[in-house]
């Protein structure tokens, strides 16, 4: 049998599982509905089984499994430090043990952008680079970076947690304990707040009328609505960009990397935005020489967390060694 390595990319809503060749090549790919798993048990069985079924299918052996998983990850002991939200369940839980005696094979557990930054530096846009920080946008923000081709985790792996930067000392506390963080007005939960304030305050909109009929406009929405000269949708599609463009330029400040990747789903439905991020920050960096750090968005894709926690699983297999 040939070998194959597990990637396991845990959302909030969905659970993307596949099996990958170690150039990165997938074997196989399936999306899993949280709502069916209830407790940390069934979330196991869940994501086992399906390895299993995967890999008799494809006649291959696991070598080894990487889970990508929100939150602040103990990535030593592959336990779950910190999470809040819809999997809650799993705080606390030793993930990486617990499927690993499930597979019979080495298993990690990381952040969810950390395993993605290590598949864009395997198999991605990152290949090649050794300095390089990443940024998620969708329903909250994520990040992580690498430094001289390593990881960086924290001393309480809290590192990389870039939506939880504060422009707003006096703004809203966050659930992270912070106030006026990134994430309240350039992610898509964050936008979907100031939709609904515009709404209280009886404001006509695309993105209002869209939450008066009982649905939620994301980020897609936000932008075709701006693209048609809506008010609303002109000025928070703005706050965004410079919100995010801003984040761009204070994390270049920090870490000066080689590049920038900005991934997530609001890049991935319109990759065209990272040309405006690009501009954002770069007019904001007149203290470096100029275009000296690139700003480019993933390659992976809707990939991105499989392949990420692929990365991981070899990266594992190759320390051990």
């Amino acid at each position: 049998m040939q070998n194959a390595f597990a990637g396991v990319d845990v959302g909030g809503t969905r659970i993307k599982i596949g099996l990958a060749s170690k150039s990165g090549q997938l074997i196989s790919h399936k999306i899993l509905e949280t709502t069916s798993c209830h407790d940390t048990e069934s979330f196991l069985n869940a994501i086992a089984s399906e390895l299993r079924s995967a890999a008799d299918a494809a006649s291959v052996t696991i070598l080894a499994a990487g889970i990508g998983c929100p939150g602040r990850i103990d990535f030593a002991s592959g336990k779950i430090a910190w999470l809040k939200s819809k999997l809650e369940f799993l705080e606390g839980a030793p993930l990486a043990m617990r499927l690993g005696e499930r597979l019979t094979c080495p298993v990690v557990c990381d952040n969810d952008v950390n395993a993605i930054l290590a598949g864009e530096m395997r198999f991605g846009a990152g290949q090649g680079y050794r300095d390089v920080v990443a940024i998620t946008v969708g329903t909250g923000i994520g990040g992580a970076f690498a430094i001289d081709g390593n990881l960086v985790r924290g001393n309480n792996w809290g590192a990389g947690h870039f939506g939880y930067i504060s422009h707003n000392p006096q703004g809203n506390r966050h659930i992270c304990g912070n106030r006026g963080v990134v994430e309240e007005r350039a992610s898509q939960s964050g936008v979907l707040k100031q939709i609904r304030r515009a709404l209280e305050a009886n404001e006509i909109s695309p993105l209002t009328e869209f939450l008066a009929h009982g649905k939620e406009p994301g980020l897609h929405e936000l932008f075709q609505a701006s693209d048609a000269g809506d008010p609303l949708g002109k000025r928070l599609a703005e706050r965004l960009i410079s919100e995010l463009g801003t984040l761009i330029a204070n994390l270049i400040y920090v870490l000066d990397p080689q590049l920038v990747l900005v991934g997530g789903g609001l890049v991935n439905h319109r990759p065209s935005i990272v040309n405006a991020l690009r501009h954002e920050a770069t007019e904001r960096l007149a203290y470096l020489p100029r275009n000296t750090t690139k700003i480019v968005p993933m390659a992976l894709g809707d990939d991105a967390g499989i392949l990420g926690g692929v990365a991981l699983a070899m990266d594992a297999i190759a320390q051990r060694k």
